[in-house]
């Protein structure tokens, strides 16, 4: 009986390990693609760049900046809090200051609903007074720091009349490397290779078409949602219209984290999967093989030593050895191909590539399954400081509405927004 569930463990390696294989060959070659420039540059739209802020995001300040040096002709700024005094909006104002070209429009939330997500009623709220002129919607999040082309290649794709709406892809690489910031980075590594598999949009760099949004009716597709981005892949396929991953738009993001907070960080991810994505099966398969396949190799191989059986003990304690290789062999690959494309963006700075040990592998495959656990069972979330209830038919409420909380010192309130972004 151990012996089969040896050969068993050993065959659900390999089968692991050439799945993996075959999502990061994709993705890999995903991003050495390209995507058609629209005919004679012609395509230049007017678009409408909408940021949601509450809190005091680190990286809020240079992303403002960012965003109002954008080479793009055609661009208003349209940013939403929920509330007057929140910490973002003094930040905006800084800028307001300093830049005199900075014009964004500030929105406010009379009454955010409980039936969405802030962010979701921030969204709606914005496009609700935009000018008809705007005939894109390009969403970016507060720790987004865009070079001048972004908003030029996220709207570029939206030329092709079967195209809905466009989008890329981001990428966790710590100024201040630690174990948490490791296992943040591998996690999101086999997530960015998945979510290009998957057709998953990522909302911090997302552009839809205005007559999209019309025809979808995305405004009251949005009205009970936990979230802008997971939801819209089947609502466009619905309309028989496509999501495009902007093969070079990853977009880096340096800040530095904890475990508690990365665990909380993939909780959420994972939990809008779950509840509006039908690669949430895939996804449970997936994490719970890999701990699987963790578990039985540690258990069987001295079980199978100490039962007389040191050539079946030998080949799982290889296999699993291959295992652990090969999976830092394909995040290097992943690795790579995003760096490549960041660093072809930045000019002027050159990311390095890092090299997680072997903790790092071993607590990301813990962590995972771990939080896969926590998404299937959670009926209360918190994201920026409210929380959700998950109600029957994965309704969403707001349990409590409040603003910002004043009352958190940097280093608290840092904390606080690096486990809720």
């Amino acid at each position: 009986m151990v012996l089969t569930f040896g050969w068993i463990a050993l065959g659900g390696i390999a089968s692991l390990t050439l799945m993996q294989a075959i999502v990061v060959n994709m993705h890999r070659r995903f991003l050495q693609s390209s995507v058609a420039a629209s005919i004679d540059g012609a395509f230049n739209p007017q678009v409408a760049v909408i940021l949601c802020v509450r809190g005091r995001d680190p990286r809020l300040s240079d992303s403002l900046r960012a965003i109002s040096n954008l080479n793009y002709d055609q661009f208003s700024i349209h940013i939403v809090a929920d509330d007057l005094n929140d910490p973002a909006i003094e930040i905006v104002q800084q800028e307001i200051k300093a830049n005199p070209d900075f014009k964004p429009s500030l929105h406010f939330l009379s009454a955010p609903a409980k039936t969405r997500s802030l962010k979701c009623s921030a969204i709606i709220e914005a496009i609700s007074k935009l000018e008809d002129s705007n005939e894109v919607i390009a969403l970016i999040d507060s720790d987004v720091i865009p070079d001048k082309n972004w908003l030029t290649d996220l709207v570029m794709p939206l030329s092709d009349p079967t195209v809905g709406a466009a989008t890329g892809n981001r990428w966790f690489a710590s100024a201040t490397p630690n174990l948490a910031s490791s296992v943040r980075q591998i996690w999101n590594a086999a997530a960015v290779a998945q979510m290009t598999c998957y057709e998953i949009p990522w909302g911090g760099s997302l552009a839809i078409k205005r007559l999209v949004v019309e025809e979808c009716n995305l405004i009251e597709h949005w009205s009970d949602k936990f979230c802008e981005d997971t939801t819209l892949s089947a609502k466009l396929k619905a309309h028989q219209l496509r999501l495009v991953r902007v093969p070079n738009l990853v977009m880096s993001n340096d800040e530095s984290t904890t475990l508690k907070e990365t665990f909380q960080w993939v909780s959420r991810q994972l939990l809008t999967v779950r509840l509006y994505h039908s690669a949430w099966p895939f996804v449970v398969l997936h994490s719970l093989l890999s701990f699987a396949c963790l578990v039985s190799c540690l258990a069987l191989t001295p079980i199978l030593f100490g039962n007389g059986y040191p050539m079946a003990g030998s080949l799982l304690a290889i296999g699993f050895a291959s295992f652990q290789i090969i999976n830092a062999i394909l995040f290097s690959q992943i690795q790579k191909s995003n760096l490549a494309v960041i660093n072809n963006r930045l000019s002027n700075c050159k990311m390095q590539p890092s090299q997680p040990g072997f903790a790092a592998f071993l607590t990301t495959q813990t962590l995972y399954p771990c939080a896969i656990l926590k998404t299937i069972f959670t009926r209360i979330v918190s994201w920026r400081g409210i929380s959700y209830a998950i109600r029957s038919r994965n309704r969403i409420e707001m349990i409590q509405y409040q603003p910002y909380r004043h009352t958190l010192n940097s280093s608290a309130e840092h904390s606080e927004l690096n486990s809720i972004n």
